[in-house]
């Protein structure tokens, strides 16, 4: 990429420019006046300093360097145009359900009202084995469907990975939509969605997520800044270069004959000894990736969907995103580094992702027990190490923030800056408990009825044959 072009780009951008003049200015302060402001304390001669100021400012450099890499991709990324009714495929939509109660009615209602021709797809909706009335409402809305819903009933729990996998080998079509039982799919996301595989090198294709039950407190108005930041910024710039690392299991989309030879293994995946059955949606992604196809991002493909609205229901989900984040950027670093090639821009993009993906795991997995380790030796560094620990905070949560007040509301921008003291402070052991757990495939936040509200219908029968697209 040339610079001219990047400079293009920032003039066309300037929201983006200031992000990083911003966090430019930060981080320029920091340097410019904790030395005076610290000097009494001997900077550079203590243990802190020495194990944990500088390693950490080298890579607060790094990691600044590297979003501002994905903000020059970011500038470059474009959602392809939907087609037309008359072009659009045919697409078999899966919705897997586990004691979701009446959300599941909720999410296949929002299928049905897509703007997408109604002879051109086919839904099946699966129950998992759910111990709540989920079958009910699946049933309820299936009746109301015309056939155009296909319920299936597991009658024991075989897992989210099993339902995908028998869904996509009853699909009728060659692109397979997935969508998780707790969203609202927007009207025309669906037909946004498939676009991309207008391209036969695209295997997989992700949607854009945003939080439904923003109105269930702080939490979910913290992590609906952290979904805009980790999709409308991190996978526009890895959509670019054709390597979106998760398509989320909310929404996304793939391509069935890509996916069809993959499935096995997929299905049986195992890691360090036992059955990965968790990052389901990471792990079909590492997978196309490696069999040398595309997956991009469509932004304006959006989903809206529940998220835990308490401590422990967040820090089961962290958890379980942490693990299989960890399996698979094994996977996919083993792959990424097969070769190295300086004249295929993607590819080393790609590389460049990884090692930021894993240094983004590792490092609290360092820091953390380097600086409790440190400041117990040296407690006279505490104050010194508040001060460079919040400067840091107020810089990563600038990003996001500006992000965030460019595309949507600047007044709740400002809860990034919450979220970042709140990460620091509740959160920064999830990586380091990750790594010693990860093993560990649970779900953790699927027990009975984890839903944003629980109602109960009376059992209705479906009155309509499903029916197949054509």
């Amino acid at each position: 990429m040339k610079i001219s072009s990047v400079i293009t780009q920032i003039r066309r951008h300037p929201g983006s420019a200031a992000t990083w003049l911003a966090a430019g200015a930060i981080l320029g302060s920091f340097v410019a006046f904790a030395w005076p402001t610290y000097s009494g304390q001997a900077l550079g001669d203590d243990l802190y300093t020495n194990l944990v100021f500088w390693p950490g400012l080298a890579a607060s450099i790094l990691t600044l360097a590297y979003y501002l890499f994905l903000a020059i991709l970011a500038c470059r990324y474009q959602p392809t145009p939907a087609a037309a009714d008359a072009e659009l495929p045919t697409c078999t939509v899966i919705v897997p359900a586990y004691n979701e109660g009446e959300h599941v009615a909720e999410t296949l209602r929002s299928l049905l009202d897509c703007d997408y021709p109604p002879e051109k797809m086919e839904i099946f909706a699966i129950n998992d084995g759910s111990r709540d009335d989920t079958w009910d409402w699946i049933l309820r809305a299936a009746a109301e469907s015309d056939g155009r819903i296909t319920p299936v009933n597991f009658e024991q729990n075989a897992g989210k990975k099993h339902a995908l996998y028998q869904g996509m080998l009853s699909a009728g079509s060659d692109l397979v939509v997935t969508v998780d039982s707790d969203c609202i799919v927007e009207k025309s996301s669906l037909r946004n969605l498939v676009a991309p595989f207008r391209d036969p090198k695209v295997g997989g294709v992700a949607g854009s997520i945003r939080v439904k039950n923003l109105e269930q407190g702080w939490i979910p108005l913290m992590l609906d800044i952290c979904f805009t930041f980790g999709f409308e910024f991190i996978r526009t710039g890895q959509s670019v270069i054709g390597s979106v690392l998760c398509t989320p299991g909310a929404l996304s989309a793939y391509r069935r004959s890509a996916v069809l030879p993959l499935l096995s293994e997929w299905l049986h995946q195992n890691f360090l000894g036992a059955p990965s059955t968790i990052g389901e949606d990471r792990a079909i992604t590492s997978l196309l990736l490696r069999s040398g196809y595309k997956v991009k991002f469509q932004s304006n493909a959006v989903v809206a969907t529940c998220v835990p609205s308490t401590y422990v229901r967040l820090c089961r989900m962290l958890i379980r995103w942490t693990r299989s984040d960890i399996r698979e950027n094994l996977v996919m670093t083993k792959f990424a580094f097969q070769r190295v090639d300086l004249a295929d821009f993607d590819h080393c993009a790609l590389q460049i992702n990884m090692v930021a993906q894993n240094l983004n795991i590792l490092l609290p997995c360092i820091f953390l027990p380097l600086g409790l380790f440190s400041l117990l030796l040296t407690p006279s560094a505490l104050p010194f190490a508040i001060y460079t620990t919040a400067a840091a905070s107020i810089l990563w949560a600038v990003i996001p923030a500006m992000i965030y007040a460019r595309r949507y509301s600047a007044m709740q921008a400002a809860w990034s800056f919450v979220y970042a003291g709140f990460n620091l402070v509740a959160l920064s052991w999830i990586s380091l408990y990750s790594v010693v757990t990860v093993r560990n495939s649970k779900w953790l936040t699927r027990e009975v009825s984890a839903s944003c509200f629980y109602h109960s219908p009376a059992p209705v029968t479906p009155t309509a044959e499903p029916r197949r697209p054509r």
